[in-house]
């Protein structure tokens, strides 16, 4: 196939993804691609995502490719252990699966009404490189556009450029508290939360929603631990007023253990607060 290129412009943070023999020319936050790639997961083979449009028709992938599933766990382990996501450790990924960072280069475009030369004074005797160099460290670097521009030939190439050129700049990868989905923190190291469209309400993005949700979540799960612990003083209250009755003990062990199950399936996300009150509720009686 032909080479595509993406570009990563890190002043502005934002990437450039372009194909000029497909037409294609996309602009996003940096990483973005790349996250979204590794969040679709089962629904890869269905998604119209950029790195598919680039792709040439032999190069399929779905979830369960070889390359796909090493990626994702790479990137897991990452979350999972910080200490694990290093530009030493991300080679050594490189190394294990045969692949290698695209070639690459840095980009420089400068105002052409006020080139860097023009900050040195007229009147030294230097040679006009010498006073670009000069004018150059003496420059507001902020305002010069400086992009780093990766040569891929694939899927897999465009995915080591974004990954190698985001732990080149330091930035971490995170799973939204809210969508469940990667994200790239770019602003704010701590983001619990991603800026895409909330999937529990279409009029805000997760950042905006997934902190109401969780000052929500705790109310009732203040709410529900409130319950279970007035639910257990009861059923120990009667076990000591009738200690001869073995129904009753036996009842709240198997309920103990089921309440416990609950709080486990709530802190994984398979249940909700909500469902554990309505089965404490049931349980009382």
């Amino acid at each position: 196939m032909m080479a595509f290129t993406i570009k990563f412009d890190d002043n502005r943070l934002i990437e450039e993804i372009s194909y000029a023999y497909r037409r294609i020319h996309e602009t996003q936050s940096l990483g973005q691609s790349f996250v979204d790639f590794l969040s679709l997961g089962k629904d890869l083979q269905l998604s119209d995502h950029i790195y598919l449009r680039l792709a040439d028709s032999d190069e399929r992938i779905d979830h369960t490719s070889y390359f796909y599933v090493r990626m994702t766990e790479f990137v897991d382990l990452c979350i999972k252990d910080p200490s694990l996501y290093t530009m030493e450790n991300f080679m050594f990924f490189l190394h294990l699966m045969g692949l290698s960072v695209p070639e690459h280069y840095l980009q420089y475009r400068f105002d052409p009404e006020q080139p860097v030369e023009g900050l040195i004074n007229p009147y030294l005797k230097i040679s006009s490189f010498e006073a670009a160099i000069r004018g150059f460290a003496k420059s507001d670097k902020s305002k010069h556009a400086v992009t780093s521009v990766y040569t891929c030939d694939g899927i897999a190439d465009v995915c080591m450029a974004s990954l190698y050129h985001l732990l080149t700049l330091g930035h971490a990868i995170k799973i939204c508290g809210n969508c469940g989905k990667y994200f790239v923190p770019l602003r704010r190291s701590d983001a619990l939360y991603c800026d895409r469209i909330s999937p529990f309400n279409a009029s805000r993005t997760c950042k905006e929603d997934g902190s109401q949700r969780a000052f929500e979540e705790k109310l009732k799960t203040d709410e529900a631990e409130k319950l279970r612990r007035q639910i257990y003083q009861a059923k120990q209250m009667r076990i000591r007023r009738n200690p001869h009755i073995s129904a009753h003990k036996e009842n709240f062990e198997i309920w103990k253990k089921d309440a416990n199950q609950w709080k486990k399936d709530i802190k994984k996300g398979h249940k909700t607060s909500e469902e554990f009150i309505l089965w404490l509720e049931d349980s009382r009686k």
